[in-house]
Order: structure tokens, then C-alpha cells, then sequence
């Protein structure tokens, strides 16, 4: 009930309603990741060892390509997702949303495996 009351909602909201009302989680969490950054390089910082501090620097990129492959999948499967529910393809929209989780599960799991097998 509260499910088609959504999406009841959403077919009825202004287009740039919608979109930032999608948008703007992703951009809080986008921020979020910034300001734990920069709070880690400021307190490691604090205790003056140039490698810590480095492995810091290292390590965020590592972080942002993990980011980047679910924001692929987020982004590319809401759009997917979106067009079926816009064409009453429900059952669609519910295989790509699993297809979109699991995809990211799977390629996190063999991202983190493969880093570990050449992190030397």
C-alpha cells in the first residue's frame, strides 16, 4: 500500500522534484566520504609521521574506485529501473534492482580480492 502510494507520488512530483530528491542522498553521502578524508588526514597529520599520513593518500583512491563501481551501478540502474516503472514493467524494474545489488556485491568481493592478492 505504502509502496504504490510512492510511487503514486513520484509520477505526480515536477521532474527537478524528482531528480533531487534522488540526487541529493548520493550527494550527502559524496560529501560525507570528503569530510572523513579530510578528518583522517588532519588527526593522522597530528602525529607528525610523514607514512601514516601517506598511507592515508594511498588508500583514498582505493576507496573512491570502490565508490565509483557502485555509483555505476546505482546510477546506471535507476535509470533502467525508472524507465520500466515509468512502462508499468514492475517485475523488470525488481530483476534489475537484484541484478544492480548483486552485481555490486560480486564485483566488491572480487575488487577487495584482488587487492589483497597484489597489495605488496
Amino acid at each position: 500500500m505504502k509502496q504504490e502510494r510512492s510511487a503514486e507520488e513520484f509520477q505526480r512530483m515536477p521532474v527537478w522534484k524528482a531528480v533531487l530528491k534522488n540526487a541529493l542522498p548520493a550527494m550527502v553521502a559524496m560529501l560525507m566520504v570528503l569530510i572523513y578524508n579530510l578528518a583522517d588526514t588532519f588527526f593522522i597529520g597530528q602525529t607528525h609521521d610523514a607514512y601514516q599520513v601517506a598511507a592515508v593518500s594511498l588508500a583514498t583512491p582505493v576507496f573512491l574506485l570502490f565508490m565509483a563501481v557502485g555509483t555505476l551501478f546505482g546510477i546506471g540502474g535507476t535509470s533502467v529501473i525508472s524507465r520500466a516503472m515509468g512502462e508499468g514493467r514492475k517485475e523488470y524494474a525488481k530483476r534489475v534492482c537484484s541484478f544492480c545489488m548483486w552485481a555490486c556485491v560480486f564485483v566488491g568481493v572480487v575488487l577487495s580480492v584482488l587487492f589483497l592478492i597484489f597489495m605488496e
